[in-house]
């Protein structure tokens, strides 16, 4: 079953998951680049959220952050199946200039 098939509640309960499934290894394993470079446990979700949202939810699992306000973005993302014209305009261009995310996300 996709992630996007998942209710509000059940997408919230596979990311704490994740984060105790992670919490868990890095504890006996600290080496957070090792453990990217040999994990695919981010996979499943690479492959629905959007590009921007991403490495919000890797940060919040690595960081075992917990907040509402992150998770719920995270949720929004999964489950938002619109991409608007600014996107698809901005994901073209990023790769040509760099791009500051200030404003865009609950980290800030």
């Amino acid at each position: 079953m996709s992630l996007k098939d998942l209710k509000k509640n059940d997408l919230k309960d596979r990311i704490i998951t994740l984060m105790d499934v992670v919490e868990q290894h890095l504890e006996k394993n600290p080496d957070v680049d090792r453990f990217l470079d040999e994990t695919d446990i981010f996979d499943e979700w690479e492959m629905v959220l959007p590009q921007h949202e991403y490495p919000i939810l890797v940060m919040a699992v690595l960081n075992n952050i917990r907040k509402d306000s992150i998770i719920n973005s995270i949720i929004d993302s999964v489950m938002n199946d619109d991409i608007s014209p600014n996107q698809l305009k901005e994901s073209n261009t990023e790769s040509n200039h760099g791009r500051s995310y200030v404003g865009e996300h609950p980290f800030n």
